[in-house]
């Protein structure tokens, strides 16, 4: 690897643990500076929506208001690099607790394409894909919708 693709392999790395720790906080106006202003994003294979940045955003603060408790680990993460394009699957475990304090866990991979704009990495696409859940409570739906 050369020293650029270094660099934007630790950008990109930064880019989605950045995604991790504003949901994770509840930050979530700062997927306005995380995502490009046209970006796609799709949450259905969990039971989530598909939209806009802002649509999502509008989403999260309501629905993961039922969560007091949630966490976001992310690995595995996975680049194909071409210029100031990318790619990426990226693992994520994600524990969540109920308010009435069940704890459940979800496994899942998210399906990134990233663009490089004034030389800052953006996500362009983010797609979610359910690989496994356990415990999840039965008047939660994580089934995908369509």
């Amino acid at each position: 690897m050369d020293i650029t693709e270094i660099s934007d392999r630790l950008e990109l790395e930064k880019l989605v643990t950045d995604y991790a720790t504003a949901i994770d906080s509840r930050n979530f106006t700062e997927l306005n500076n995380l995502f490009t202003p046209d970006a796609s994003i799709d949450y259905t294979a969990v039971g989530g929506i598909a939209g806009s940045t802002s649509e999502i955003i509008s989403f999260l603060e309501t629905a993961l208001d039922f969560f007091p408790n949630y966490q976001h680990f992310i690995s595995n993460i996975s680049l194909t690099i071409n210029k100031n394009s990318a790619s990426g699957k990226v693992m994520c475990f994600n524990p969540m607790q109920t308010k009435e304090g069940q704890t459940f866990f979800l496994g899942m991979w998210y399906q990134d394409t990233y663009l490089k704009i004034d030389n800052q990495w953006f996500i362009s696409s983010r797609v979610e894909q359910s690989s496994w859940s356990h415990n999840v409570p039965t008047s939660i739906n994580t089934e995908p919708n369509k």
